[in-house]
């Protein structure tokens, strides 16, 4: 199970080796800016352990979270591609260049990096060519899922399978798996370091 793992993550890494060159953006953003923009974030998403109130589940884990994804995320919630009434509040009126400060700053709280020491659930097969072997994403377009609290992670996966998020490739993905599987995987990234709260 561990080779076909490592093999998959090699193969992916390889053919996207030209997209990663790609990445080193001139336009990144600025994480002092992105500091101070981000001090309203910071009111649920750097209190550790702090929960919604419903559904309940543990707000997500920002800290050392690819950059260039945390812009996707909001540019979804400002639109239309992510539902919530409180981010989409938020988001809305971000311009692209503070939308890239704040990803700078989130990205910027810790350093994330795969424990190839631990081998993830067999159904893990599904998430390695875009999350990583264990839940450190390959290329800064895909979130790290490494750290993430697990109920918050069953809470996307609703999402999903519900159509408040939309991607297909996810929600292919996710239809493969059981209910059980689905569970085992976000037990399984939570359990591995990674993303952290960031810091107030």
């Amino acid at each position: 199970m561990r080779n076909k793992l490592q093999l998959a993550a090699f193969l992916v890494t390889a053919a996207l080796s030209s997209q990663l060159a790609a990445q080193d953006d001139p336009n990144a953003g600025d994480p002092e800016r992105g500091r101070i923009l981000a001090e309203p974030c910071l009111g649920c998403h750097g209190i550790e352990g702090n929960m919604t109130t419903y559904p309940p589940y543990h707000v997500p884990r920002l800290g050392g979270q690819n950059p260039n994804y945390i812009v996707k995320a909001l540019q979804g919630y400002a639109g239309d591609d992510r539902v919530h009434d409180g981010m989409h509040a938020q988001a809305a009126d971000l311009t692209e260049q503070e939308l890239r400060d704040i990803g700078a700053y989130f990205g910027g709280e810790t350093t994330v990096e795969a424990n190839v020491e631990v081998e993830p659930p067999e159904s893990g097969i599904y998430c390695v060519s875009c999350h990583g072997v264990n839940g450190v994403s390959i290329t800064t377009e895909f979130p790290h899922l490494a750290g993430q609290h697990a109920d918050y992670l069953n809470e996307t996966i609703r999402q999903y399978l519900e159509g408040e998020r939309s991607d297909i490739s996810m929600n292919a993905f996710l239809n493969m798996l059981t209910d059980e599987q689905l569970n085992e995987l976000s037990e399984f990234y939570e359990s591995q370091p990674g993303l952290v709260t960031a810091k107030r």
